[in-house]
Formats: structure tokens, sequence, C-alpha cells
């Protein structure tokens, strides 16, 4: 495999390329490392994402310099996220619009379901990975390496090719997926033609990005999403100037907000596999005591109240950012908060999340 990781200034491609690094692993070792880049101000390097490096996103030197070691291997490409370098690639040339890419947030969630991030420095912590996380291209590619070496992931999904054998017996009925996303807010689309994945899949999606579906293309019409044999809908959005994409490209599209793995439905479970639940390690020390979670995301401090009351048999559960008077703050990874600095005055326990997360499943 061809590991990469680039830095850029923001998230729309216009802001340019700055750097890409790139690690040939075979047989799990490493054989090369290439890094692309052009100093402009080596004192703003430290700061990462791009500072201190010149935009090569047209440089022909260094385009071709990345297509030499693709060209050479023509290994898969894996990244943190791989749609969003693959964007900003594919749109300055470097590389093929048909390229394998496959993405290791997806991967690592396939075997370590039970999470509560998959961000890079969440996993580096988690997996105990020593090389820091620096927003570097070639220190953070060197992170990854790390990551996918312990978390052994084995279930690699083509980008834009997700397997739809999850979902064959999910028939016609209530779908339920996790999450929000503002990627088609506000947006009018229309499905057409025979598709892999179930509609009612596809319009739970639409609900989730406040985005509405018709049954007809117009004017008004943002988004058309074609399966096999589009027929009429996909000639009239042609005519209509309106966009057209493919159901692959649509799920993909929200893969990352919506967390689709766990994807359930209401009705008719034939054939469909029960959620099971993780079996936590209870943690002896944590019986009676009580636990500070304010300095976590709102979403995790639900499932994380759930496992201390149910699982760990805590006295109580505090969310309040004054809550000092516990006897274990769990708190947000690489955060520096005042009710941490309060806690080691006051010789309260505190424990990272990533290393909670660690201990349950251990």
């Amino acid at each position: 495999m061809i590991l990469l990781d680039i830095e850029t200034l923001d998230f729309d491609v216009e802001s340019g390329i700055y750097e890409v690094a790139l690690l040939v692993v075979e047989n799990n070792k490493i054989i090369e490392s290439i890094h692309i880049a052009e100093v402009e101000d080596e004192s703003l390097i430290h700061l990462g994402m791009g500072n201190g490096y010149s935009d090569i996103s047209e440089d022909p030197k260094k385009i071709e310099q990345f297509r030499s070691v693709i060209d050479t291997y023509n290994y898969p490409v894996i990244a943190h996220n791989v749609a969003f370098d693959r964007k900003f690639l594919v749109h300055y040339g470097w590389l093929n619009e048909d390229y394998e890419c496959y993405d290791s947030i997806r991967a690592i969630k396939y075997s370590n379901p039970y999470l509560f991030s998959y961000s890079l420095g969440y996993l580096a912590n988690f997996f105990n990975v020593e090389t820091e996380l620096s927003h570097i291209a070639l220190d953070d590619v060197k992170v990854l390496y790390e990551v996918i070496m312990k978390a052994n992931p084995t279930n690699w999904v083509p980008l834009y090719k997700i397997s739809p054998r999850k979902f064959k017996q999910l028939v016609e009925t209530t779908v339920s997926v996790e999450g929000q996303s503002s990627i088609f807010e506000n947006k009018t689309i229309v499905f057409t033609g025979a598709s892999q994945f179930p509609r009612a899949l596809m319009k739970e999606i639409v609900s989730k990005c406040s985005a509405k579906v018709t049954s007809s293309v117009s004017p008004k019409t943002d988004l058309l999403i074609c399966g096999e044999n589009p027929g009429s809908k996909l000639v009239k959005a042609r005519e209509l100037g309106v966009e057209v994409e493919t159901d692959e490209w649509f799920i993909d599209a929200v893969s990352k907000e919506l967390d689709l793995d766990t994807a359930t439905m209401t009705h008719h479970k034939t054939g469909f596999k029960e959620e099971t639940k993780p079996q936590f390690t209870i943690v002896p020390e944590l019986n009676g005591k009580s636990v500070n979670i304010a300095l976590l995301p709102i979403k995790i401090q639900s499932k994380l109240e759930d496992i201390l009351i149910n699982n760990m048999n805590v006295s109580k559960v505090n969310k309040s950012s004054n809550g000092y008077k516990v006897d274990l703050i769990i708190h947000a990874d690489n955060g520096e908060y005042v009710l941490l600095e309060k806690a080691k005055e006051l010789e309260v326990d505190t424990m990272p999340l990533s290393k909670f997360n660690q201990m349950i499943l251990n």
C-alpha cells in the first residue's frame, strides 16, 4: 500500500496543496518515504497545516515526482479520510480519477467498532503510538502507519464502492441512521434507476441532511441521484442542467458524518443481524465513585454516562464544568482545560477519554 497525507490551508480545493507525504509499505515494512514540498519560510513550518511551504498544486515537477511513485509501485492509496486528500489530488491532476483508494477511518471502524472517536490523534493515543501528531505531512503519515500496524484492520472497502451486502436484507421500511450532515442542506433531490442501496436508506439520509426528496425532475431540482437504467429523469436533468451523480457517490458523500455502519430498521429483521453490544471490562476502582465528564463532546457524554452507570457502577456522573469535587475527571484528549488545572491542585484523578476507552475494552 501507499500511505498518503497532504496539507492544505482550507477545505476548499482552491486553497491548494502545500505538502504531500507518501510511505510505500510492503509486507508491513516501510520501503520508501517521500516528502514533496517547497520550503518558503522555515520558521513557520512548526505551525503545521502547510504553514512555511509554497503552494505546489500546479508545480509540474512535484506532480511528476508524485506520479513517478504511484506508477512505480501501483499500490492502492490509503489515507485517513481519503476522500478529502483524493479530492485535491484529482482536481490538480496528481491522481487519476479511477485510481484505487481506501479510507483508513472506515477500515479501522470495521475492526474496532466501539471506540469513541476515530480521529487520527485519538487513535494514536488509544493504540499508544509514541510518534507525535504535528499536522506536518511526513510526521502525520508516519503516525497513520503506526496506527494501522496496531489496529490491524482486515476489511478494506474501496472509496465509492461501498459493498451493498450489508444492506441487501434491508427491505423498504423505516430506517434509522445516526448523526447529522449539512452536505445537502436545503437541496431538492430526486432518485432514479435501480439502486443497490434501499430507497428507504437513501430517503433517511436526505432527512438527516435537512434536504427534501421529490418524485420528478424540475427547474427546482438541485441533484439527481442515479442507479442503473435511470431513464427519462436523466434526460430531463441534462436538459435543465441539473447536477447528476451516482448512488455510490451519494452514499460516500455522507459516510464521514453519518454512521451508516450502524444503520438499523424498525421492522422486518429477517436475515438482518441484531446489533450486538460490546462486552466492557468492569473497572472495580470505579465502583461507587463520582466521575465528571463535562470536558467531553455532548454526543459522547450520553454514551459514556450510560456505560459508567450501567457497567461501571459509579455513584454519580457530573456534567458541570465547575464539578471538581469528584473522584475522577474523564476529559477529551489533548485538551487544555481550567477544570484540569483545578483538579491537579486538589489532587483529583484525571484520565483522557482514549485511555478510559482502552481500559474498558481491554
